[in-house]
């Protein structure tokens, strides 16, 4: 199979912003950790049984962004578009445009952010869950980005509640989507996530998606333990190559795009942070993307546990191919997430 993994195409827009409103460089953090006085932190936060010193530190986290405009999604021609109509809308400066079809009005619009990384300032998409009437814009936004790695962090139904929609064929026979060939190519299901390849093609150029499904997040709150989600992160970090990911952003969505896909951005870029740097910096992650996203790790209690290195930890079986990050610390974060997943 000759897939395409070569530069952008030429109808990318990856680099449009809206022109800034506010100013979103990094703010320093004033919640720096060193590794070493770590372990002697968290130890402090959980003699309180209830996290109330790590309480007050997110509450400081409550309203950073939530001044930026959202007059984009609240158009009328856009506003169905939004899964959480009432509270998770994008912000217009860091909002992912695609580019319009003619002179139709709101064909620009997607409920999507970009989000800075560990290198770049666009590393991430975070993204809602595709709704049956965006599904087609979300593979325009995977095409024009350039994007060739989705992250899902819910399944389709969850509670009796539908999450996300099936975004993806159902089967190996291909599917045509706003103008796009989709076809599943791969898909190796274990315990805890599912590996999917999906050829994208539209005229004669084919694109290799690889998706990373995450499927043992629990209907209502959070995993008992960070350590399987991390597990998942450094699979992910395994299986992507440099070239991959300098293509184009990470997608990453779960419903909302905001809580379970917030925590995953923080591990990623945390996991590589640590590699580099004596120091660990949870609330500085956070409130970068929130500036970027409204409500990224969302709840009252953002994180409840979070362990330093403790060396290599071995990914699952299956990994094929030599970590991107050696040596990366493992850690173990564990996020307290709102139980309907916004």
């Amino acid at each position: 199979m000759n897939v395409s993994l070569s530069h952008l195409s030429s109808t990318s827009n990856l680099n449009s912003f809206a022109e800034p409103t506010c100013d979103l460089t990094p703010m320093p953090s004033k919640k720096s950790i060193l590794k070493s006085e770590f372990d002697d932190y968290m130890n402090g936060m959980r003699k309180n049984s209830s996290y109330v010193p790590l309480t007050i530190e997110y509450e400081e986290l409550k309203d950073v962004g939530v001044d930026q405009s959202t007059s984009e999604a609240i158009k009328s021609e856009n506003y169905t578009k939004n899964r959480y109509k009432k509270n998770i809308l994008p912000y217009d400066i860091t909002r992912v445009k695609l580019e319009m079809i003619g002179d139709e009005p709101g064909t620009d619009f997607i409920n999507a952010n970009y989000i800075p990384g560990y290198n770049q300032e666009k590393d991430f998409i975070a993204t809602q869950g595709p709704l049956p009437t965006t599904k087609e814009d979300f593979w325009r936004m995977i095409w024009e980005q350039n994007s060739r790695t989705i992250v899902m962090l819910t399944q389709i139904v969850e509670g009796e509640r539908v999450k996300c929609d099936h975004y993806w064929p159902y089967n190996y026979e291909p599917v045509v989507m706003a103008g796009f060939a989709v076809k599943l190519v791969v898909e190796s299901t274990s315990k805890d996530w599912v590996y999917r390849e999906i050829l994208l093609s539209k005229n004669s150029e084919q694109r290799l998606v690889t998706q990373f499904h995450y499927t043992a997040w629990p209907d209502h709150g959070v995993p008992e333990t960070g350590e399987n989600l991390v597990k998942f992160v450094r699979y992910f970090q395994t299986q992507i190559s440099r070239e991959t990911r300098d293509c184009g952003p990470i997608t990453v969505h779960c419903s909302a795009g905001v809580g379970r896909t917030g925590t995953f951005i923080a591990i990623d870029r945390l996991l590589q942070h640590m590699q580099d740097h004596d120091d660990v910096d949870i609330f500085g992650i956070v409130h970068e993307m929130r500036r970027h996203r409204v409500a990224m790790v969302q709840t009252v209690d953002v994180i409840n546990e979070v362990y330093d290195a403790r060396g290599e930890d071995p990914v699952y079986e299956n990994t094929t191919q030599s970590p991107i990050y050696e040596n990366a610390a493992f850690v173990d974060l564990h996020a307290s997430l709102d139980s309907s997943d916004i």
